[in-house]
């Protein structure tokens, strides 16, 4: 008879347990129907809303519609709704040219310049192997016609656009007193986004991006300052924008033991940034950073901070701490690009909104801004004070702004 009790009460008890699972699912199914129902209404409002737009436009405007250039206007404000500050829409040629930067090509003049206060415009880099290095032009020209016209009658915006969108141009610099004058085609070329050079017993490694080709110019500059018997390095990344997250995660991997080193925040997804730990970096050094060092430049800056394999020298980073990925829409070939994760160190946080603070502060006065590229060691004060911080400094005794990690050291 005992028996006969405990089988019906297994029984009822199984029944109920079935009955509130079957509840649960089925409240659970409808939460999820009707917030999909919602999202569903919410998105057939948007295009009636747009459709309605559409048609008052087209029954009453005067003029002619331009298809291509509503749809890519209807794409950019789109982009522009969904608020966020690092989202863009790009057109198909904007997207190639992006992917070409990403993956450490470009197609261009090599160019870059710069405006002294006394309003003359001056070549401030050349890059390596660009129609205008192939050509002879060299860093500290100053460019006095520009298109056969003399170069005050444009302004400097206006110089920088024509550099980075016309297929081919007409100048004529001035060289020691000398006119020498150019005609370049726009040609495509790798970037060298690795700079290095060694400053008595310091490696000095400057890193202006982070694209699919700079582990490789990284590992091959620091190798090269290894067996020039470099001392200790300064890694110099303001100006630095990021780039590609692959690219920043393989070099800040090569300089710190195995392990996370940081962590990868997509919605309710975690992801582990782990070093393989094949190489680590044991002397000193100091990362340089200014206001404009940017995501994965400040992922770099912030591990290696946090790992005390570095110390931080210059000013509070832009504080971009999302990452983007591009999306490309299949009608024309144009993408989006949208915001998809948050980067976070494991005793800071995550870096959006609040950037990696230095260990030593040093601003860049204003006047020496726009020089910034023909500064030396002896004439740029973030330089002298990386110098400094240099001075008799070991790894194992670089002062931290963060508080120590028991997972970092567990970690080495």
């Amino acid at each position: 008879m005992n028996k006969k009790v405990s089988l019906g009460a297994a029984l009822a008890m199984i029944i109920i347990s079935v009955a509130l699972t079957v509840s649960i699912t089925m409240v659970v199914a409808m939460r999820n129907f009707n917030y999909n129902i919602s999202k569903v209404s919410e998105r057939q409002a948007m295009f009636d809303y747009i459709t309605d737009v559409d048609k008052q436009v087209r029954q009453n405007y005067y003029g002619e519609i331009g298809e291509d250039k509503l749809r890519a206007s209807l794409a950019e404000g789109y982009i522009k709704g969904i608020k966020d500050p690092y989202a863009a829409y790009l057109t198909a040629e904007q997207y190639r040219k992006e992917i070409d930067r990403l993956a450490g090509k470009t197609t261009g003049f090599g160019i870059e310049i710069t405006q002294f206060d006394d309003g003359s415009v001056v070549i401030s880099s050349v890059h390596k192997n660009s129609a205008a290095d192939k050509a002879g032009v060299k860093k500290g020209d100053v460019i006095t016609q520009f298109e056969g016209k003399n170069i005050s009658s444009y302004t400097l915006q206006q110089v920088q656009s024509m550099l980075e969108t016309a297929q081919k141009i007409k100048m004529t610099v001035s060289r020691n007193n000398d006119a020498i004058a150019f005609e370049l085609s726009s040609s495509t070329y790798v970037i060298n986004s690795v700079e290095s050079r060694l400053i008595d017993s310091t490696g000095y490694i400057r890193i202006t991006g982070f694209y699919s080709n700079t582990p490789e110019q990284f590992k091959e500059a620091y190798i090269n300052l290894e067996s020039q018997g470099a001392e200790n390095y300064i890694f110099d990344l303001r100006y630095n924008k990021g780039g590609d997250l692959s690219a920043a995660e393989e070099v800040i991997s090569y300089l710190i033991p195995r392990g996370t080193y940081a962590k990868k925040l997509d919605g309710s997804t975690t992801t582990d940034l782990v070093s393989t730990g094949a190489y680590e970096i044991t002397k000193p050094s100091v990362t340089l950073v200014n206001n404009k060092t940017e995501g994965e430049a400040e992922l770099f800056a912030g591990v290696l901070q946090e790992f005390k394999k570095t110390t931080v020298v210059g000013e509070k980073t832009f504080g971009r701490g999302k990452v983007q990925k591009y999306f490309s829409l299949v009608a024309d070939g144009a993408a989006v690009k949208i915001s998809v994760a948050s980067l976070s160190l494991i005793v800071g946080g995550e870096i959006e909104g609040k950037g990696i603070t230095p260990n030593v502060s040093s601003v860049l006065p204003t006047s020496l801004e726009k020089r910034f590229d023909f500064l030396t060691e002896k004439t740029d004060p973030q330089m002298i004070a990386a110098f400094s911080a240099l001075k008799g400094g070991i790894v194992s005794n670089i002062s931290n702004t963060t508080s120590a990690n028991p997972a970092l050291t567990a970690s080495k």
